[in-house]
């Protein structure tokens, strides 16, 4: 078994269906893009999801999506269009339960109730589209590391997307840190690592411009009691990033 077949098989049990919401906004189809070469990466068949009000017109929604399912299909990759009407975060409830969503890649729309859904999250905030395929991506890790694997294959799938430099600043003293590292030298995934005693929200902003960062990868690990980051930080984060950001929230599967 080759090594890279070997890696193959790391992505393909983390995550099987990838599903992205498609709404009206500028930024739309790039969310979709990203979770296409997500899914392609894992092996993955994807979803996209349209939730409308009563009334509202196809057409900007249409084109989007013939673009991306002639991508999708270019990719050889298994992909639906699921489109309701009716209130956003209980349709994107029920169809995650119903079609075993792994992954979901969203907007920043009401973050605070879409990181509660039922599945791993990604929320997207773009505000420089010159660099949706960035070459430079910190990720930000604080406190007692869980969720490795999962946590390690989602910096792994970003670095090899985009064949990008990696960075990780970690704030906190767990030991769990240096078992990420080591996956990653595994995987043969080249990044620069810092570790601080202390989270400083001064330090990440340096650390994001100092080292002129295109995308920014925070972990918000669950919205009960403090999470990983207080909601008021990632609250501020994607009111005024700077530069173009991910908060990814793992999910415990049974």
């Amino acid at each position: 078994m080759t090594k890279l077949f070997c890696q193959i098989i790391l992505f393909i049990t983390v995550y099987k269906k990838v599903l992205v919401e498609i709404n009206e906004i500028v930024t739309a189809e790039i969310f979709a893009r990203y979770a296409l070469k997500f899914a392609k990466l894992n092996n993955a068949s994807l979803c996209f999801f349209f939730i409308h009000k009563k009334g509202i017109k196809f057409e900007k929604i249409s084109t989007i999506l013939k673009r991306i399912f002639l991508e999708a299909e270019k990719n050889h990759l298994k992909a639906e269009c699921i489109i309701k009407e009716g209130e956003r975060l209980k349709e994107l409830k029920d169809i995650i339960l119903k079609e075993k969503i792994d992954l979901a890649f969203l907007p920043s729309d009401d973050f605070k109730k879409t990181l509660k859904l039922p599945c791993s999250v990604v929320i997207i905030k773009i505000i420089n589209v010159g660099k949706i395929s960035p070459k430079r991506i910190l990720f930000i890790l604080k406190g007692d590391l869980n969720y490795l694997k999962e946590k390690t294959d989602f910096i792994i799938n970003l670095s090899k997307i985009f064949h990008a430099k990696v960075f990780i600043n970690y704030f906190g003293k767990g030991e769990n840190i240096e078992k990420i590292f080591s996956s990653l030298k595994r995987h043969e995934i080249k990044f620069e690592s810092r570790i601080f005693p202390k989270f400083s929200y001064e330090t990440l902003i340096f650390q994001t411009l100092s080292k002129k960062i295109e995308l920014l990868a925070v972990e918000q690990k669950k919205t009960e009691f403090l999470g990983i980051f207080k909601l008021d930080l990632v609250s501020k984060l994607i009111e005024n990033p700077p530069c173009n950001l991910i908060i990814f929230k793992p999910y415990h599967r049974k």
